[in-house]
């Protein structure tokens, strides 16, 4: 079967540098440990990718498209044209050391820099001069990605579950609660997300990726949740909501 735009596929999958085997990206925790590169503070499971997006490169989105099989894994390589294109030599330019010395910016080779509104890795430092590299780090990589699809997700209300979790990382899906009703969502995190950094970024991020992506879905409204035991008044049943529209 063919994928169409607008699928939502949770998948499980690996990343590599086709000539070194280098790992680049896992959601298997047993890639990750074998090729020395776990994480103990993340969680390994399939992750959400939704058909159209663009959200990730050319060839992984061709390979999601063009599976045929839920459950049977795959290995597709893909060319730089299809990843993060080839390697420009005008990209990497040489720089005074002043420079970084002005912006109390300590230049060390592999150090990430911004200079203007370009971002690159120092590769070189010497005799007064610092050499930064413009390129993607993958630029003129062939890439090797192996991956499975697990299963396509239909069920609105998983869905929205899903589009939460891939923006509010360290969560379960079973501590998103999720009403619908016509045409809008109510959607309600942990409490000790309230006072999240960004948090209200993330709402707004959130509620697009579902008007964009979930059919029907024309409003979205996250709930803040104040309990009276909260204040020192468990003993009492009343409890108030917050509504906040997106």
């Amino acid at each position: 079967m063919a994928f169409k735009d607008g699928d939502m596929l949770l998948v499980e999958y690996s990343l590599f540098v086709k000539e070194t085997d280098e790992l680049i990206e896992t959601t298997k925790e047993s890639d990750a440990k074998l090729y020395n590169k776990y994480d103990p503070e993340r969680s390994y499971e399939p992750e959400l990718f939704i058909i159209g997006e663009g959200r990730y490169i050319e060839g992984i989105e061709e390979a999601l498209r063009n599976a045929e099989e839920v459950g049977k894994e795959y290995e597709v390589v893909i060319p730089p044209e299809k990843a993060y294109g080839e390697r420009k030599p005008e990209k990497v330019k040489v720089f005074s050391r002043k420079i970084f010395l002005r912006n109390n910016i300590v230049p060390e080779i592999g150090k990430e820099v911004t200079i203007g509104n370009n971002t690159g890795r120092i590769i070189s430092v010497g005799g007064g001069r610092v050499t930064v590299d413009f390129n993607h780090p993958l630029a003129g990589k062939t890439l090797k990605f192996v991956f499975k699809i697990v299963r396509m997700v239909e069920d609105v209300e998983e869905k929205i579950k899903h589009l939460v979790k891939r923006r509010v990382k360290k969560i379960d899906l079973d501590q998103i609660k999720v009403d619908l009703e016509e045409g809008e969502a109510r959607i309600e995190l942990p409490k000790e997300m309230r006072m999240s950094d960004g948090i209200h970024i993330l709402k707004f991020l959130v509620a697009k990726d579902i008007i964009v992506w979930i059919e029907g879905i024309k409003q979205v409204l996250f709930i803040d949740r104040f309990t009276s035991d909260e204040f020192g008044k468990g003993g009492e049943e009343s409890e108030s909501g917050s509504e906040e529209a997106a």
